[in-house]
């Protein structure tokens, strides 16, 4: 979803179709990362349950998340200033403002903040940071305290609906830490409408365009039972081995396909003047779709996986056995 609509902005940029209007295209790319924060509070608040030595389970997020984006910053830093991408073209006669942006885009601070971001699309790491330090904290104060399960719970949920206020986006990750406790508890409700969770998806697309994330939210959390669940059409097309392989580069095609998009855009301005209408918007979707999944599975291949392996391997706290 998130590349299908950076590809519509990207062709409209180029000048190779016009901007639409419609609001749910205009929203289609937060609504799918509104989505994914319902899948980190159900898998993060799941893991730690799970998990003994808390400093271990920070470590191999830090693990998960850096190996990639570190790349990818190094390169947005190495080359955007000289290249006079947007904002960073200042940074050139500016050390100081290099720097200081180096390091809040490298801590994730834009996203949260109105700080300039550098990867656009990385906005939503701020919000996982956050979360990942609010749940650890949470974690750590619970197994202190020795709190019941459900006092934990209740505090867990209870904060994230402080900061929702706050930040509405908060709240997706408390409805999928929710889930995770409702069905780890077997009160989670079996839905036998196979069309619920599609029709439930376009719903809350619609009503967030129409009011924001908390207007959605009850479409959302029809959608999410289902996928947890495993019943219906949509969670049968996310079981198919197309989706789940999909799902297994998802992170690299997330954070890589800005940079194989963009490159392609720029070529072809330059060689698509006199090509017949609607062609080159047709060739920037193809090959931007397959360069972008080719060069995730690259990214997933060799840096998620390999990289991120050999950093564990030598890693004393990673290796450390739970």
């Amino acid at each position: 979803m998130v590349l299908l609509y950076h590809l519509h902005c990207m062709s409209a940029k180029a000048g190779f179709i016009n901007q639409s209007n419609s609001p749910w295209l205009e929203n289609l790319g937060i609504y799918a990362v509104l989505l994914f924060f319902c899948i980190s509070g159900y898998l993060i608040v799941g893991s730690l349950s799970r998990h003994r030595d808390l400093r271990r389970f920070a470590v191999n997020r830090v693990l998960r998340i850096y190996p990639l984006f570190l790349i990818l910053h190094l390169i947005m830093f190495g080359l955007g200033p000289w290249m006079n991408y947007e904002w960073m073209g200042s940074l050139r006669d500016s050390p100081s403002a290099y720097a200081g942006h180096f390091l809040s885009n490298l801590f994730f601070l834009p996203g949260l903040t109105q700080l300039p971001i550098a990867q656009k699309n990385a906005w939503s790491l701020s919000y996982e940071t956050a979360f990942y330090i609010i749940a650890v904290a949470l974690a750590y104060a619970g197994r202190r305290w020795s709190l019941p399960m459900p006092l934990k719970m209740m505090g867990f949920l209870l904060v994230c609906l402080a900061i929702g206020l706050h930040d509405a986006l908060f709240v997706f990750f408390m409805l999928g830490a929710l889930v995770f406790w409702l069905d780890s508890k077997g009160y989670l409700p079996m839905l036998e409408i196979p069309a619920l969770g599609i029709i439930s998806g376009i719903a809350g697309l619609c009503l967030y365009s129409l009011g924001g994330a908390w207007a959605a939210l009850p479409a959302v959390l029809l959608v999410f039972i289902e996928v947890v669940r495993q019943k219906g059409w949509l969670a049968r097309l996310l079981s198919s081995r197309a989706c789940l392989w999909l799902g297994k580069i998802s992170f690299s095609l997330y954070l890589v396909h800005p940079f194989v998009l963009d490159p392609l855009r720029r070529l072809l301005m330059k060689i698509s003047l006199g090509w017949p209408e609607g062609l080159s918007n047709l060739m920037f979707c193809c090959v931007g779709t397959f360069l972008a999944i080719a060069g995730a599975k690259l990214s997933h291949e060799m840096i998620e996986m390999r990289l991120t392996h050999f950093l564990k391997k030598h890693s004393r706290l990673a290796r450390r056995p739970p």
